[in-house]
């Protein structure tokens, strides 16, 4: 049997801050009689793709990620732009990042990153049929690409290598979901 879920009432929302990543808001709604407030990150969805130069490998990126102090591992990713249809911005991501063009793209997850905060939603691809190219970094990026096999990627998730939460989710999934297919 199934409970029906009443959403608190928004009663009002302001914006508090704007950069060009982001957005930060106040909500307050009510709910149950109490008035509750929220501080909101909006961030547009996001892309993160397992790109496979070979059937039993994927490709990763290493970067400086500035808020976590440390260059990570991780698999290519980015943000969508307005009106931007999902797989053209994997395309236009996984380009960008490694050079790589794919063949076939294909949504296989989606999860919200921080729902207790933020609205950035997490769409899971897989990039087939790749052939290399240039790159197109943006102007804050400075990217290494390696291919690794999935087992090496796994093992560095296990001894601590890969930190970053996306990839972490990305691997995890593809290789017990995805492969086992």
């Amino acid at each position: 049997m199934g409970v029906t879920e009443k959403l608190p009432r928004l009663v009002s929302s302001e914006p508090i801050f704007e950069s060009r990543v982001f957005k930060v808001r106040t909500d307050v709604v009510a709910e149950n009689g109490k008035t509750l407030r929220f501080d909101i990150v909006e961030h547009p969805a996001s892309y993160t793709i397992v790109a496979r130069p070979r059937e039993d490998a994927v490709l990763l990126v290493r970067q400086y990620r500035h808020a976590a102090g440390a260059y990570l591992w991780e698999l290519p990713a980015g943000s969508s732009e307005p009106g931007e249809d999902a797989l053209d911005g994997v395309r236009r991501e996984l380009r960008e990042e490694t050079g790589y063009s794919a063949e076939t793209v294909r949504e296989f997850l989606s999860s919200y990153m921080t729902p207790g905060f933020c609205t950035e939603l997490m769409r899971y691809f897989i990039a087939d049929g790749l052939t290399s190219g240039a790159t197109e970094f943006d102007e804050d990026e400075d990217i290494e690409t390696r291919t690794f096999g999935i087992g090496e990627a796994l093992a560095m998730i296990e001894s601590g290598q890969i930190v970053d939460a996306k990839t972490i989710v990305g691997l995890l999934y593809f290789s017990r979901f995805v492969i086992s297919q």
